[in-house]
């Protein structure tokens, strides 16, 4: 269905997956109206997801930007870089830059994602502690291992750990502290987490689990790290990986509803009406998504029904973890409380499986090492399939 009203101006604020899909999404549904995309990022749209391989040297960054020039002059979208929103006036339905510029808008999307999570620990102000969100962040990391050998990754979740290989490949000695006793506990399980990292310490990745530290020893610079016990790990370097928080600068004064993130309803659009928030700086019946696959259906449910047809409402798919490492073949999705779910479980020979079962349905898995099941588990659980589907994928 396409829009057939007055003529309309979209301002979609950030260009991360969620605000390019929310314009494309706003485009298909709308061929007239104007849609400014406009990111504080000097970078026009790319794979985060695959920041990994830059990071380890292995693609140029330009072949991680996603659409060129020309795809967005086809699609009639003007993107803006290097311009950020310092304060909205819902009122009047405008939005302040830092250069002093103001735009109009009759319909916004906050697309603005979250910034990394600095934790509250003693030395944080110290040199060589690096951030790890964005390409930029990427290219400081690479100048600062170049005087370092020995580097701590502080986080063990996801991105922590495909962080930890790639410094890996480029012949660091790498060393991922996490507090929990274990990688990935929400996710995983204790038999999931521990052989992922055995896996993982095949590749040459070194883990200090169940510590937290006290401290970052050194003057000006990065020297190591206190624990708690009053242990001290030497290092140079310290990439964070401890998760994210979102932006919710713009809201207060705007007086758009938040919590831990953008408060949204099933539309996507916020306490104010035509002022709409997607991806990691959106909060949906009180659940923070901070993933790609979400982040991108929410902007295309967002930019559908900025146009005035309420195309579909958000109905988040099953949450799922994956992880791009080479070699290693990782699934969690669903849900993975064994309280009253029937286990169908195998571990042998470097493969792992446990299906959940509820009501004679699978409600989530684990998978590590089975790339073949992995590539079918998201649709066995979103379609609600009963276990005989399992029946005969391994003979």
């Amino acid at each position: 269905m396409k829009f057939k009203g007055a003529f309309m101006k979209y301002l979609i604020l950030g260009n991360g997956i969620a605000g390019i899909s929310a314009a494309i999404s706003a485009r298909e549904h709308d061929e007239t109206g104007e849609i400014s995309v406009v990111t504080k990022s000097p970078m026009p749209f790319y794979y985060r997801i695959r920041l990994i391989e830059y990071l380890a040297k292995k693609t140029p960054i330009e072949k991680l930007i996603a659409y060129g020039d020309a795809y967005y002059d086809d699609k009639k979208i003007k993107v803006t870089l290097n311009k950020e929103a310092v304060r909205i006036d819902s009122k009047n339905k405008k939005v302040e830059f830092s250069d002093g510029s103001m735009m109009s808008y009759d319909r916004l999307l906050l697309a603005t994602g979250a910034r990394p999570r600095y934790p509250d620990i003693e030395g944080m102000d110290k040199e060589g502690i690096l951030k790890f969100r964005g390409a930029s962040d990427s290219d400081e990391i690479i100048h600062h291992i170049e005087i370092c050998d020995r580097v701590v990754v502080l986080g063990g979740g996801v991105l922590g750990l495909e962080a930890a290989n790639s410094l890996v490949q480029l012949g660091k000695d790498v060393t991922v502290v996490e507090s929990a006793d274990r990688l990935l506990h929400r996710q995983l399980g204790r038999e999931g987490a521990e052989i992922l990292q055995r896996t993982l310490e095949e590749k040459g990745i070194k883990f200090i689990l169940g510590k937290t530290i006290k401290r970052i020893v050194g003057s000006k610079r990065v020297e190591g790290v206190e624990f708690e016990d009053g242990t001290i790990f030497d290092t140079g370097c310290i990439v964070l990986s401890a998760g994210i928080i979102p932006r919710l600068e713009l809201c207060e004064s705007a007086g758009i509803a938040f919590n831990r993130g953008i408060i949204v309803d099933e539309h996507m659009e916020t306490n104010i009406k035509g002022i709409f928030a997607a991806g990691d700086a959106a909060e949906f019946k009180g659940t923070l998504y901070g993933l790609w696959a979400p982040s991108k259906e929410q902007g295309e449910v967002a930019g559908g029904n900025m146009t005035g047809i309420k195309i579909r409402n958000y109905n988040p798919t099953v949450p799922e973890l994956r992880l791009k490492i080479t070699g290693i073949s990782l699934f969690s999705g669903g849900n993975i409380d064994e309280d009253g779910a029937v286990l169908y479980k195998y571990n042998k020979d470097g493969i792992f499986r446990k299906f959940f079962v509820r009501d004679n349905k699978i409600v989530g898995a684990i998978l590590i090492g089975d790339m073949k099941t992995s590539m079918m588990a998201g649709h066995f659980i979103r379609s609600k399939e009963g276990p005989e589907v399992l029946y005969g994928l391994y003979e």
